[in-house]
């Protein structure tokens, strides 16, 4: 079942014989008549040209099947049709506890596929953005699609201004700007919504340690002023690139490689709360560390001796909501831990420790948002998916 569908229908007439009509009348249903909505109203149609129609669910329901001339077909479709039509849009209540939003259809290109999917990002109106990291491109799924759309790169891995090599974790702006970390380009990507190419607004002058270069930059977050935060696997530091800068400042690490205070090791996910506090999944100390504004030393908010959920392994992806909870992907352990900052309990919200393709199962979760406190959504990336958990 999909929360939202579009479907274009291509209204064809022959001008041969000339009494073929030159309108169509579109007939619409909707069952049951609390559960959602359409974006066409009944009537005429001119021949020769598309029309799209939006069922959307409304709060507390989910868009189940069409019924009528397009009965059973996926969507989104061209429909051809020569007369009128009947046509129902059939809404369920939303029950689910997990759900797969895109993908899920196997390793591969086409587009209701992924190929390792990392980076997740969704923009104003709850249109999906993921890293498709082995297929070097950007895919947009929008709201309740069952195929993406291409929206950067995909064309082949490389350094071109239109290309990627290995994106990682992306984010995006209200205007609807993509950042994608262009990990083995060591540099960030700045996509306008629409643009057929990218420009870089960090790094891409090698991989190195300068404060004008990245060296696989792999965690993206951006501040409510537009500053940009990478997390640099290799540098062991998290660095912040002003709009417009030619350098970065580093923020968290640089320190060298270590488990002090000061220090980080492969930090793969960042997340940003609204006073800017940096939230850190230092990854290969398997521990998550908090740096305030100005902060020359991190604070260590979890780390792998915490055994009230047995030992923690990889935390990979990372978000905060505006309910102080940390929301992390315990990469090897199969499943994404809450943490609340204000009395620093523990939970499990998703997952169930085993590696596998079953609904409740994550086999490699990384990057992991959430926009409201009713559910999450994860980069589930050997299952080549995106699954979203009520909490709730």
């Amino acid at each position: 079942m999909i929360p939202y569908v579009v479907l274009s229908f291509f209204c064809f007439c022959e001008t041969e014989p000339v009494a073929k009509a030159l309108y169509f009348q579109l007939n619409s249903q909707i069952y049951p008549e609390e559960g959602g909505s359409l974006s066409l109203e009944n009537g005429s149609y001119k021949s020769g040209t598309v029309r799209t129609l939006h069922a959307k669910p409304n709060s507390g329901w989910i868009f189940d099947r069409w019924e009528g001339v397009i009965a059973g077909m996926n969507n989104p479709t061209d429909i051809i049709f020569y007369g009128d039509h009947d046509i129902r849009a059939v809404f369920v209540r939303d029950t689910f506890k997990v759900r797969t939003l895109a993908g899920g259809k196997g390793k591969g290109f086409d587009m209701n596929q992924f190929n390792y999917p990392t980076g997740i990002a969704y923009d104003q109106d709850e249109n999906l953005y993921v890293s498709d990291m082995h297929n070097h491109r950007i895919q947009k799924w929008m709201k309740g699609s069952t195929v993406g759309i291409t929206v950067a790169g995909g064309n082949g891995y490389g350094s071109e201004a239109n290309q990627f090599n290995e994106p990682g974790k992306i984010a995006i702006d209200p205007l609807g700007t993509l950042y994608v970390a262009d990990t083995e380009n060591h540099r960030i990507q700045k996509w306008y919504n629409g643009a057929s190419e990218g420009e870089t607004v960090a790094g891409g002058k090698g991989g190195g340690a300068g404060l004008h270069q990245l060296d696989t930059p792999y965690g993206i977050a951006l501040d409510t002023d537009g500053y940009l935060y990478v997390s640099e696997i290799f540098n062991n530091r998290v660095v912040r690139w002003d709009p417009g800068a030619s350098t970065g400042v580093v923020v968290a690490g640089g320190n060298g490689q270590g488990k002090g205070p000061d220090q980080l090791y492969f930090p793969m996910g960042i997340a940003l709360d609204q006073d800017k506090n940096l939230y850190v999944a230092d990854t290969y100390n398997h521990r998550v560390q908090l740096w305030k504004p100005g902060a020359k030393e991190g604070i260590t908010l979890l780390n792998a001796n915490d055994t009230e959920l047995q030992s923690f392994n990889f935390f990979t992806g990372i978000t905060v909501d505006k309910n102080n909870k940390l929301y992390l992907s315990d990469y090897e352990n199969r499943r994404i831990i809450e943490f609340n900052l204000k009395n620093r309990s523990l939970k499990i919200v998703a997952g169930d420790n085993q590696d596998g393709s079953a609904p409740n199962q994550f086999s490699h979760p990384f990057q992991l948002i959430t926009k409201t406190n009713d559910f999450i959504l994860v980069a589930d990336a050997q299952n080549n998916r995106i699954q979203k958990w009520k909490l709730n």
